[in-house]
């Protein structure tokens, strides 16, 4: 069972959100195809490179090919708390689990910031403006780092980091509960502890993405 954080604090939720999806996800969307990311790739300076080539969601993840996601992290500064998503148990990746705010794969077509509005409005009832949203860093994970992704259904994708920043108390959601099945507000360094060692409760992410994680959240919220 997914464990709650004893200190997390729920989070301000309404009833009805009109953009929400009916599935957890559609096999058919369609990607973009990238390229292999180099051994040396820099998260802060670097971005993926198209093959110029498009596929469904389920040919993408079944034969492990490179495409990008968006995943937005919510902050509070004023109480160095971040929003964190339960994923609902009919998501195909981390059902259960602890993840990010809010996150999604980039359609064919669409770029970055619409993406991330999108999943905002879709997941959880919020209206964002694009200059609102400030990229940090990009890792191109890999499926078997850690190794229990590949397990859990996780993908080579590369993950565009947002930070957008709200204030708990008056911040309301309207969650996608086809996606979403409960949101709150956790203590930054409990959610970078629990990422570090791998709690169960949590979807797995890199230690490289941990670390640019932190430096982020350090500036943020300084601590």
């Amino acid at each position: 069972n997914v464990r709650k954080s004893p200190s997390s604090q729920p989070a301000n939720q309404l009833n009805l959100n009109p953009h929400a999806l009916d599935t957890a996800q559609d096999p058919s969307e369609c990607f973009e195809v990238m390229h292999l990311p180099p051994t040396s790739f820099d998260p802060y300076h670097d971005h993926p490179t198209s093959t110029n080539s498009f596929s469904t969601r389920a040919h993408v993840h079944q034969n492990g090919l490179w495409h990008s996601s968006v995943h937005i992290w919510i902050i509070d500064p004023s109480s160095s708390s971040i929003l964190l998503q339960k994923r609902s148990m009919s998501k195909d990746t981390f059902p259960g689990r602890w993840d990010i705010s809010s996150a999604g794969h980039v359609e064919a077509g669409k770029s970055l910031a619409e993406t991330a509005r999108l999943e905002c409005a879709e997941e959880l009832g919020m209206e964002v403006e694009t200059s609102d949203l400030k990229l940090a860093f990009v890792i191109p994970a890999e499926t078997a780092s850690p190794a229990e992704t590949a397990s859990m259904g996780g993908c080579n994708a590369y993950e565009h980091v947002y930070f957008l920043i709200r204030e708990a108390a008056s911040t309301q959601f309207a969650l996608g509960t086809a996606e979403v099945s409960e949101v709150a507000w956790m203590p930054a360094t409990s959610v970078l502890h629990a990422l570090r060692t791998v709690d169960d409760g949590y979807a797995l992410r890199t230690k490289q993405y941990v670390d640019c994680m932190e430096k982020e959240l350090v500036k943020i919220c300084k601590f």
